[in-house]
């Protein structure tokens, strides 16, 4: 497939959102239970902090995992409104709320997947870090937008038919 035409096909548009969607997919199951982990996290904060007491680390632990929440969805905020403004036709604000929108929707969902994981238990509070990583996302997305470096504006260096949001970095010889 050549490059413009991959360009203009979906798979630019909306295959990063999908493959991100899969990851978090992934994670929801047992794999990235809090037990396991426990495993690698564990033992490195007890590395790093060789003298807490074990409910410190604990707690280190539990606020890692929750700052993955809100990165991963802070992410997935800021692929949707790639993918919802992806030739810049729709207004900020509009693309903004449908990406927060739908990230919050994707939360809810996977919480409710996670009720089903043995190993798992779905839970409110976790869709509200969720949201709090949609928000930083979408906040994220306004301020580059408003600062001309946006996540949907086209690379003026990069060859014709390079999609919006496909930077490239120039190196110099």
């Amino acid at each position: 497939m050549s490059r413009s035409r991959l360009a203009s096909s979906g798979w630019w548009r909306w295959g990063p959102l999908v493959l991100w969607i899969a990851l978090i997919s992934a994670g929801s199951t047992g794999v990235l239970a809090s037990d396991e982990t426990s495993r690698f996290i564990l033992p490195f904060l007890r590395w790093l902090l060789p003298n807490a007491e074990s409910a410190t680390l604990n707690l280190a632990h539990a606020a890692i995992r929750k700052l993955g929440h809100v990165t991963e969805f802070a992410i997935l905020a800021v692929l949707w409104y790639r993918g919802l403004n992806w030739e810049r036709q729709a207004r900020w604000p509009s693309a903004a709320l449908g990406a927060f929108a739908l990230t919050l929707v994707f939360a809810g969902l996977d919480e409710v997947h996670q009720t089903f994981v043995a190993t798992r238990t779905g839970s409110v509070t976790d869709v509200g870090w969720d949201g709090l990583g949609a928000l930083c996302g979408v906040i994220g997305s306004g301020v580059l937008r408003a600062r001309g470096g946006t996540v949907d504006s086209p690379n003026s260096s990069a060859p014709e038919g390079v999609p919006p949001g496909r930077r490239t970095v120039p190196f110099d010889d």
